[in-house]
């Protein structure tokens, strides 16, 4: 009975787990990509809201790819898997498993370059390349993967092919281990840290530079039933916790620092984070994005109530400011 039981949960955990971390990330990427509807707002800046809009697409994308990583080591012995699980498919994806029993272990994914992803509409090409480089299996404290992103293309079908392509390595820490029963139960929480340096995007203007990330992300499960999750920076600059660094589509400087965790859950949607707020700062203009606010950009602590969230931007050096208020789909 104590086996049954164990193997219901971690599959029931698995497949509500990844399908929300899914649901997550590529609908907070969709959210940003409204277009400019104010309430007495300006007009957003188009520099400022291109350059949060590459913020949230290499994040998200980002995140994807750590979803697809789990996805796909769950199914396999050597990475750690438990039971007799279902078998979760990665969208317009194939996996070579041919080197898991490998030293080091690895895995690539490959995508075909045709098949259209919803939420929103993309299609991704290239190849991730994930080895198992520090511990026995992934779900072991502190085991580490290497992540190889190799032409990795997502072009979002709904923007005229608006894409953007990853070239580059970066590192996911399994920082507290995975226990999917007491996940299950509350008691738990699992959390990923993420590395990534002179990772190599190239946006749509055909520019490529380097970008950085260091960021931790923990997830936990609510009365078993509602999945929530904590994204903050990682890294520590000028005093300020850093989610991101690197070079501008525009071919400048920037950083970005988290003011605030963002947060959300799988009762608002996850594409309505119910709080956050970052600032990203160019060498051109600043641009501060507050999630969860109402119809008059003001931070909400109604549950499930917010709006929308706020661009806040100032340019340099005259030092001219603007706000614009986009909401949720």
């Amino acid at each position: 009975m104590a086996i049954t039981l164990k193997k219901y949960i971690h599959m029931k955990i698995k497949n509500l787990f990844y399908s929300a971390m899914c649901l997550c990330l590529l609908s907070f990427a969709s959210c940003s990509k409204v277009g400019d509807k104010t309430n007495n707002f300006t007009t957003a800046d188009p520099n400022a809201k291109q350059h949060n809009q590459d913020v949230s697409d290499t994040k998200s994308e980002s995140d994807n790819v750590n979803t697809d990583v789990n996805n796909a080591l769950t199914n396999m012995t050597t990475f750690g898997k438990n039971g007799q699980l279902q078998a979760i498919s990665i969208c317009g994806a194939t996996i070579d498993s041919s080197q898991q029993n490998a030293s080091p272990p690895s895995i690539t994914i490959t995508f075909d370059g045709h098949t259209v992803c919803p939420n929103p509409n993309r299609i991704r090409s290239g190849t991730i390349k994930v080895e198992l480089i520090s511990g026995t299996h992934w779900t072991d404290v502190g085991a580490q993967l290497r992540v190889t992103h190799t032409n990795y293309k997502v072009a979002f079908t709904d923007l005229s092919n608006h894409y953007v392509t990853f070239n580059g390595v970066k590192y996911l820490t399994d920082v507290n281990g995975i226990n999917w029963i007491t996940l299950y139960l509350g008691s738990s929480t699992a959390t990923t840290r993420e590395r990534s340096y002179n990772m190599q995007v190239t946006f749509d203007n055909g520019q490529s530079e380097s970008w950085n990330t260091a960021r931790l992300s923990t997830w936990g499960i609510n009365n078993q039933t509602e999945i929530y999750t904590v994204v903050n920076g990682d890294t520590s600059m000028n005093g300020q916790t850093v989610d991101s660094w690197g070079i501008t589509r525009f071919g400048t400087n920037f950083t970005t620092a988290m003011i605030q965790p963002w947060k959300s859950n799988s009762t608002c949607g996850w594409w309505r984070p119910t709080s956050g707020e970052y600032t990203s700062t160019t060498t051109n203009f600043t641009v501060t994005v507050t999630f969860g606010v109402d119809a008059s950009g003001n931070s909400t602590a109604v549950n499930c109530g917010a709006y929308g969230f706020k661009l806040a931007w100032t340019l340099l050096p005259s030092n001219s400011t603007g706000t614009a208020l986009v909401p949720y789909l």
